[in-house]
């Protein structure tokens, strides 16, 4: 009698359900945030100058997003939890570090240098760190509006 061949699941796809709907829209988000701050955020006729060189600040929105990158990669993968050995849950922390990269990007679009105009580069990143809040951040205020 012949034995039913399994049924094969691509290691693609079982990666891709380890992540959750919101970290599937945050985790491609963040990472256009992260290469968004090396494109022209501000320009003056043909000079343009990036939100790094602008504001040196930004380093700290860089490692956010770099430590976001690395915890969707780690988790799509299955290699382990970043937030489990923290006293706040994984909800809470990627709140925390993707509401630090929105108020620093707004910041950092809001205190364009002199003489400059705003370039796409700038818009790009306020998108992108908007979209990557909202996921994990429109649940964590409605919850907290509850108590």
């Amino acid at each position: 009698m012949p034995r039913p061949t399994p049924k094969r699941v691509r290691k693609s796809r079982q990666r891709l359900d380890a992540l959750s709907t919101q970290e599937r829209v945050a985790g491609p988000a963040t990472l256009v945030l992260l290469i968004s701050f090396w494109l022209p955020w501000y320009s003056v006729g043909s000079f343009s100058a990036d939100g790094l060189s602008a504001h040196g600040w930004l380093f700290i929105a860089v490692l956010n997003s770099i430590v976001l990158v690395l915890y969707f990669l780690i988790t799509a993968f299955g290699v382990g939890d970043l937030a489990e050995p923290f006293r706040m849950s994984k909800d809470q922390l990627l709140v925390l570090l993707s509401g630090v990269n929105v108020a620093l990007v707004v910041l950092g679009f809001l205190l364009k240098p002199t003489g400059f105009s705003w370039s796409w580069g700038a818009f790009l990143a306020l998108a992108a760190a908007i979209v990557a809040f909202l996921p994990f951040g429109v649940p964590f205020i409605k919850a907290q509006r509850r108590r």
